[in-house]
Formats: structure tokens, C-alpha cells, sequence
């Protein structure tokens, strides 16, 4: 981690090995995690004016996640598989900046997006691709994968959780859909937010074949655009 620098992924300060407690310092991000800081927002509009919610612009949505693309792109670059992309593992600092991190920092603080896999450890399974989950192959591809959940998201101001009318096992049987590939598959549903066009990359994320999905630099030059 010490040697990740990138504009968009969080950097890694010092580790205190030594003795218990060990620990980690990264730089501080004042706006907390992107998950708990979208569900304390709402969509510009009607809705908001009458609660007096703050608001987050479509624009500024756009630009967090063509931020987290670019640190993915960074990422892939250099071969690290990330593993865990998703809201509650990106960081917000001032003027919507965004840092990845993770780095299995939030387990305690999300229990409920880990799913124990027998024999296993936790894994969130909700962000996960089918052969992921299946296969226990990680790679960009899955990334992307994760990317594209994590995009869904951010469009739904993290007010709801991948899947959440599926049981973690409903979601498992899912992906064997994918595996089996006979059509049946429950993909997440187009954000009331989302253009057609955003919501066609999110499904290309999705492709049952990792060779069709799009690399972060697509996704990163299509979120510029």
C-alpha cells in the first residue's frame, strides 16, 4: 500500500507492528465514507427543497464516480486487484474528492454487506461477479464487475442495498444463473436517476464473459464524456 500513489486512492502514512494494537495511519478524509455520506444527501429537486435535505447535484454524482474509475484505472495499471470496491470502502474529502481505501477497514461498521461462504471468509457478496463467487477468481474484470454495483449505488444515493429484495442465498443462486447462462439472471434495476446510457455501461460491468467487459479506461473516458 505504501508504494499506491494516485490523486483518487487513499494514501498509507505509517503502521505501528510492534505490538498490539497494531495499526495503520493514513491521510484523513473530513467527509467520512461515500456510503454514510450520500444517505445523508438527497437528489436536487422538489423532495429535497420540501425536507431541506442537502443536496448532490447529478453533475457532482458523475464526478465521484469518474474519480473512483480513475483510481481503478491507476489500480489496474499496476496489476492490484482490489477485491472489495464499493461506497463504504471510498473516502470523501472537501469539494466531493474522492480516495479509494479499504482495505478491510469497514467489516465491523457493515457486517450486514459480508455473507460468511462455508469454509470461507466474509465476503460481500452482493458486489461480487459470479465467478467471484463461484470460482473464487478475482481479477480487473471482477473489479469492474464491483464497479458497476458501486455505480448503481451512487445513483441511488446509497439508500438501498444491492439485491435487497434477495436473501444472501437468492443472490448466490443468481450468479449460477450467470454461471448457467440460460437467460434467467436478475440484474439491479435502472436508478430513477440514471440515463439509458449510464445504465448500459452498468450492465456491459455485468457480461457474463470478463474478456466483453469494459476496462477502467473505457469506463473512466465514458464518465469524462
Amino acid at each position: 500500500m505504501s508504494r499506491l500513489k494516485d490523486p483518487n486512492i487513499i494514501r498509507l502514512l505509517a503502521v505501528c507492528i510492534c505490538s498490539d494494537p497494531l495499526c495503520m495511519i493514513t491521510e484523513y478524509m473530513e467527509n467520512g465514507d461515500l456510503n454514510q455520506f450520500l444517505s445523508r444527501h438527497e437528489p436536487e429537486g422538489q423532495l429535497a427543497l420540501i425536507s431541506n435535505a442537502p443536496t448532490v447535484s447529478f453533475s457532482n454524482l458523475c464526478y465521484m464516480a469518474g474519480q473512483i474509475a480513475s483510481g481503478m484505472k491507476y489500480l489496474s495499471s499496476l496489476n492490484f486487484v482490489h477485491r472489495d470496491l464499493a461506497t463504504r470502502n471510498c473516502l470523501v474529502g472537501k469539494n466531493f474528492t474522492i480516495k479509494i481505501a479499504d482495505f478491510g477497514m469497514s467489516r465491523n461498521l457493515y457486517s450486514g454487506d459480508y455473507y460468511r461462504i462455508q469454509g470461507r471468509a466474509v465476503l460481500p457478496i452482493r458486489w461480487m461477479s459470479w465467478e467471484s463467487i463461484l470460482l473464487g477468481k478475482f481479477t480487473t474484470a471482477s473489479d469492474v464487475w464491483a464497479f458497476g454495483v458501486t455505480l448503481w449505488e451512487i445513483l441511488n444515493f446509497c439508500k438501498e442495498q444491492p439485491y435487497s429484495q434477495l436473501t444472501d442465498e437468492q443472490v448466490i443462486e443468481n450468479t449460477g444463473e450467470f454461471f448457467r447462462d440460460q437467460k434467467r439472471q436478475i440484474y439491479l434495476p435502472q436508478p430513477g436517476l440514471c440515463p439509458d446510457s449510464l445504465y448500459k455501461m452498468m450492465l456491459s460491468c455485468w457480461r457474463r464473459n470478463t474478456k466483453e467487459r469494459p476496462s477502467f479506461q473505457e469506463i473512466h473516458r465514458a464518465l469524462l464524456e
